[in-house]
């Protein structure tokens, strides 16, 4: 096992009980109950009592089908105690319901009573759970001969079985119920619930369900004294259950086989023991050297969050945009603390620049590339009083290809942008991009303006084409969209496929009736629901605005 090679005790473990589940599913008792002791001392050695108390869960199963009550209630005590102390309610609640069904096998009624009646105290009982608890009730109640009882807790039973639809507690009701009336020489009320019983049991097509209900009939009719279909019910159930004689001799030679590996299933968990003391000491070396190195990786985290609140400084602020933009989104997501994404507002005489800025790289590398193309917008802008979208990446492209032209390697840094610039007095919008389109929703559609197909900064070429500069004349209520390629590009949905462009432009027609300031959450929703556990591939920047 890896766990194992690299001395991770507890990953170690936590296999050891999984492989001992599937061994437990798989009806292999020798091989769960070998995964289980073992899993059981390297818990004990982490003082892990949740760990410990699957492990006894597992050996309550193995002793309970080999029918060693005894042990079985020991194990199912035990691991009470262990998950009490470990707080877990449900796990709580699941053996607190084994103990009953122990001592119910035992013939002790009245302790199986009791702990099928404290199952019952602990909060938010789901539908299944009462279904399964009163049915148990109802049966203690039908070896102790309270019939009023037996009847009372049995339709409690079936009702949360019916609600719930679980359909062998269901079976298993009318049955008990059944038998409870062929005690009181109801027997004609007893076949009509095993007549529902059957049906549900043909429906499901389970013999092993069904199978037994035929003994009840023949009991019944026998009473009846309608010998013909009781010697007929009765052949019945002895041919079913010759049906299942396969497989329950098979679990005899299962037990055969398991009582020749019980000693040596008992001295390699003593062997568990002394690997479980040399892993430790393992793990307790491993473990300064863990923390040494959580030391180091919480001073660089540390600068890189203080990193970040540089960067935030260079964003504008809600306040400026909502001077420059009213009905303006920001869907802003780095990948990691610090970003190689961000946006850009502002206003030179009467028009308002935005843009959406991809830069090369994400975290740490992006987040330097960033400050650059910052300050290169600045200058362009602010400085230089440059406004028309095609020469502000002309000249910013210029100052990243100086930036990095003494460096020794090709720094293929730089970056992809959108810019828009638009004229409040003339309502004329101006459009560049570099590897970045303008989304424009107008007229319930959803059109794309294309940027020039290469970045700023680095070219592979030797001369790059002019950028291209876009006018629109803006009509009434028009909405414009600029992103990154990080929302397209993230893989996820059913299929863990990328969402592409063409899934991007869906989602925003989808969204661009709707107010604008009610279109930020449903995007973000959208992202996070089609990311689901798969981890965020790039920055993510997106924004909207209603001009």
């Amino acid at each position: 096992m890896l766990s194992e090679d690299s001395f991770y005790t507890k990953g170690l473990a936590n296999s050891l009980i999984q492989l001992g589940k599937a061994y437990q599913n798989l009806s292999n008792y020798g091989e769960a109950m070998k995964s289980a002791l073992q899993a059981m001392e390297l818990f004990k050695g982490l003082k892990d009592l949740s760990g410990e108390s699957v492990c006894l869960d597992i050996l309550g199963g193995v002793y309970n089908f080999l029918g060693d009550y005894n042990k079985r209630l020991d194990c199912n005590l035990k691991c009470l105690t262990l998950r009490e102390k470990a707080k877990d309610i449900p796990a709580q609640l699941s053996t607190t319901n084994n103990i009953g069904d122990t001592y119910m096998e035992m013939g002790e009624y009245e302790n199986a009573l009791k702990y099928f009646k404290l199952c019952l105290t602990f909060p938010n009982l789901e539908v299944r759970i009462k279904a399964i608890v009163y049915c148990n009730i109802g049966e203690v109640y039908f070896y102790l001969k309270e019939y009023k009882l037996v009847s009372e807790n049995l339709e409690k039973g079936l009702l949360y079985g019916e609600e719930s639809g679980y359909w062998q507690i269901i079976i298993a009701a009318y049955q008990m119920q059944a038998r409870m009336l062929i005690r009181q020489s109801e027997n004609e009320k007893a076949i009509d619930l095993l007549d529902k019983a059957k049906l549900i049991a043909i429906e499901r097509k389970s013999i092993e369900d069904g199978y037994y209900l035929h003994f009840y009939y023949a009991e019944a009719y026998g009473n009846m004294n309608l010998y013909e279909k009781a010697y007929l019910n009765l052949n019945k159930y002895h041919q079913l259950k010759e049906e299942l004689l396969n497989d329950n001799n098979a679990q005899k030679l299962k037990k055969i086989e398991f009582e020749f590996q019980f000693k040596n299933i008992k001295n390699e968990a003593k062997e568990t023991k002394e690997k479980n003391k040399l892993l430790t000491r393992a793990f307790n070396q491993i473990e300064v050297q863990r923390n040494e190195i959580e030391l180091k990786n919480i001073s660089i985290t540390d600068s890189i969050r203080y990193a970040k609140r540089i960067q935030n400084a260079i964003l504008p602020s809600e306040e400026k945009i909502e001077n420059l933009l009213e009905n303006l989104f920001v869907f802003y997501q780095p990948k990691d603390i610090v970003s190689g994404d961000f946006y850009w507002v502002d206003k030179v005489g009467d028009e308002i620049i935005f843009s959406v800025i991809d830069c090369t790289g994400h975290g740490v590398p992006g987040a330097f590339v960033s400050l650059i193309a910052y300050n290169a917008l600045n200058k362009v802008i602010l400085e230089n009083q440059i406004t028309k979208p095609a020469k502000i990446l002309a000249a910013i492209d210029e100052i990243m290809i100086n930036s990095f032209k003494n460096t020794e390697e090709n720094i293929r840094d730089g970056m992809d942008m959108g810019v828009c610039t638009w004229n409040t007095k003339t309502n004329v919008l101006q459009f560049a991009g570099a590897y970045h389109s303008l989304f424009i929703y107008e007229d319930n559609e959803l059109n794309e303006v294309k940027g020039n197909r290469e970045s700023i900064g680095y070219s592979f070429f030797e001369h790059k084409s002019d950028f291209k500069n876009h006018t629109i004349k803006i009509k009434p209520k028009t909405i414009f969209y600029l992103s990154s390629d990080g929302f397209p590009d993230q893989f996820g949905g059913e299929h863990g496929k990328k969402l592409k462009w063409k899934g991007f432009k869906n989602v925003i027609t989808n969204i661009a009736p709707a107010p604008i300031n009610a279109q930020l959450p449903v995007l973000k929703t959208f992202f996070d629901n089609w990311k689901g556990d798969l981890e965020q591939l790039d920055d993510v920047c997106v924004i909207g605005v209603r001009l």
